[in-house]
């Protein structure tokens, strides 16, 4: 088990080691420093906040609900003595007796019944309205019975208060029935429907706005017999005092919400959070009666405490953004984490000087190595001490002593073999200009042959004809270079169209289109001369009616692009596809030689990214695209010696 044990330890030693080894020494000593020393003060800094944080989140969630309890204590305290109030008039024997007769007498037997009823009904009429004295919130006080509605009325007999337009819908509604279920117990309504039932006459569009409604069913003492329903609309002003000493909790928002929503908003504040409109939160709050919690409004975390009035739907809930209410909270954080990252700083100094002292000597052999590795083999590692690393400098002179000494080896070898290369592709390149001329020179002198015979008699046709071939043949043995200017190389197919129109009567016409400088771009020799001469051939089969040719030239970026169409007999998608096959065959073919040359040069000029792409249609003619990089300069690809070597290479210039 020990032995067990022991090759564990030594495993996980070495894996350790292992992944410690991949970090540079400098970062591995200043990093663990600091990461000790970073540990411990993190570790202190957010547990102490941790824990003052819960501290403050505690005080919070204390002070809220100490604030809607109290809030709710005064706006019971406000109810009962609307409820208290209430209970002068159903408590009162002579008003019991008052609403029995009359509930006897109707309908009228005698007209002493009728008057009996109406000094009744005026006797309950005076008492609404007494209930309404001195109570400056209260709006209307009535009673309902299963067959008529009261009102306040003055002793003067002047109707005061409100009424309800449409009794038969009242009965239906929970303001009439819930009292019945309460059996005599108060009960309070703050539904939206109220402004749709109470209203100030019977002529008034609008009911009472900002109301609560009290009501109480009335009984008979004796067999409870129902007599009606007590009710009483009371302002929502009339709680406006419950916020009183509580001032200080200005960061939030106190309520007082209903089942429709706000009833009433203590201390107003713009910046504090408003009470969302969420059924589902009201219906939580109304199954868990009291609670505090998180929520998330308008992407703002707050917290939320409520607490459900007794014997009503209605809440009394505190609203607070806990980003304002932990605003002290953060300024200590925040002066922690300054702190935190002076102490780090700090280490960091420290560390850094106690890291290089090792550091230094690592880091030189690391740079001579770098230098060694870009082919400067002469750097040597120079030593100044007397431990490892001074071994390991030592070794590392020695190695690349050695290494220096084959490299020179097979440089010599390489050089060799791209001596070889090089002559390969100057000698390829070579064939390819000296194959265009003979072929040339054979076309030009049959052209020369049959303008003979159709010039018996006149020699200043052949004359003519004479001089513009002397011209090709001199722009074909230009030298001082491979390439020459846009503009010279549109002259020598100008210069040839010219020769050949020497045997046409209808001449072929040529359009230049030219978009780029043609006297500063300079293209590769005998480049657009056989593309016309195979658009002559086998486009216009040396015919001349009609036909033209149309050169196009212009740059888009880095590329030169030219267009040579024609409006000849036109291609097969057969025939494109097998010129575009035999243009990338190494050997030269017997057809087209002309463009295959050209395309050949092209590659070997500029590599496989430039090139000739054919476009042709039967009787629509045949375009041929050529793609040059943009040069600027002539350039010479010929075979020249180096100083010491004897090597062959490609110069431009």
């Amino acid at each position: 088990m020990m032995q067990k044990l022991k090759e564990m330890k030594q495993r996980w030693d070495h894996s350790i080691k292992a992944v410690l080894r991949r970090v540079s020494i400098f970062r591995r000593l200043n990093l663990s420093f600091m990461l000790l020393i970073m540990t411990a003060a993190i570790f202190l800094t957010f547990f102490s906040f941790y824990k003052y944080s819960a501290e403050i989140r505690a005080n919070i969630d204390r002070y809220s609900s100490l604030l809607v309890q109290n809030v709710e204590l005064k706006i019971q305290d406000t109810m009962q003595e609307y409820e208290e109030s209430a209970l002068t008039f159903y408590d009162d024997s002579k008003v019991i007796r008052a609403l029995k007769e009359n509930a006897q007498l109707y309908p009228f037997k005698t007209e002493a019944d009728k008057n009996k009823y109406e000094e009744n009904r005026y006797f309950v009429e005076s008492r609404l309205y007494n209930m309404r004295y001195n109570q400056k919130y209260i709006v209307n006080v009535q009673f309902v019975t299963p067959r008529e509605q009261y009102y306040m009325v003055e002793p003067d007999g002047y109707r005061r208060g409100g009424c309800i337009r449409n009794l038969e819908e009242f009965y239906k509604t929970d303001i009439y029935l819930i009292p019945q279920e309460k059996k005599g117990y108060p009960v309070w309504f703050d539904m939206a429907e109220q402004t749709n039932i109470f209203y100030p006459n019977e002529q008034s569009i609008y009911g009472y706005p900002n109301i609560i409604t009290l009501g109480i069913g009335v009984y008979a003492p004796g067999n409870r017999e129902f007599l009606g329903v007590l009710l009483m609309n009371v302002s929502l002003n009339a709680f406006s005092g419950a916020m009183e000493g509580y001032e200080a909790y200005k960061d939030g928002n106190t309520f007082l919400i209903g089942e429709d929503g706000v009833l009433m908003w203590f201390n107003p504040s713009l910046n504090a959070p408003a009470f969302p409109k969420d059924d589902l939160l009201f219906q939580e709050m109304k199954q868990d009666g009291q609670g505090i919690r998180e929520k998330k409004i308008d992407g703002k975390k707050v917290i939320l405490a409520y607490e459900q009035i007794p014997n009503t739907g209605v809440f009394v809930a505190y609203i607070a953004e806990l980003a304002v209410l932990y605003k002290e909270t953060y300024r200590i954080r925040n002066l922690c984490i300054l702190v935190l990252l002076l102490i780090v700083v700090a280490c960091f100094i420290i560390s850094y000087y106690v890291t290089c002292s090792i550091s230094e000597p690592v880091s030189q052999l690391v740079r001579v190595m770098k230098k060694t590795g870009d082919g400067k083999w002469n750097a040597r590692y120079e030593n100044s001490g007397h431990d490892e690393i001074t071994i390991l400098g030592d070794r590392f002179n020695e190695m690349a002593d050695k290494t220096d000494q084959l490299i020179d080896q097979v440089y010599l070898s390489e050089i060799k073999r791209q001596k070889i290369s090089i002559s390969w592709a100057n000698a390829r390149l070579d064939a390819l200009l000296m194959q265009i001329n003979p072929h040339f020179l054979y076309n030009t002198l049959d052209i020369i042959r049959w303008e003979a015979m159709y010039e018996a008699e006149g020699e200043s046709a052949v004359t003519r004809m004479i001089e513009k071939f002397s011209r090709l043949c001199r722009m074909g043995m230009r030298t001082g270079g491979n390439t020459i200017t846009l503009k010279e190389g549109i002259e020598h197919a100008r210069t040839y169209l010219d020769v050949i129109n020497f045997r046409h009567r209808e001449k072929i016409q040529l359009e230049i289109d030219m978009q780029a400088d043609e006297e500063a771009i300079y293209i590769p020799q005998f480049m657009l001369q056989p593309i016309m001469e195979n658009a002559v051939v086998h486009a216009f089969d040396d015919g001349s009616c009609g036909y033209r040719i149309v050169i196009r030239a212009c740059i888009t970026g880095a590329e030169l692009q030219i267009t040579v169409r024609d409006n000849g007999k036109g291609m097969s998608r057969e025939e494109v596809d097998q010129l575009t096959v035999n243009m990338e065959r190494t050997d030269l073919a017997d057809e087209n030689i002309g463009l295959v040359n050209v395309y050949q040069r092209i590659r070997l000029f500029y590599g496989d990214a430039c090139g000739i792409g054919i476009t042709s249609r039967l009787g629509e003619g045949t375009e041929i695209r050529i793609t040059l990089p943009v040069r600027k300069y002539s350039e010479n690809m010929e075979k020249s010696k180096g100083e010491e070597d004897g090597i062959q290479s490609f110069n431009c210039r």
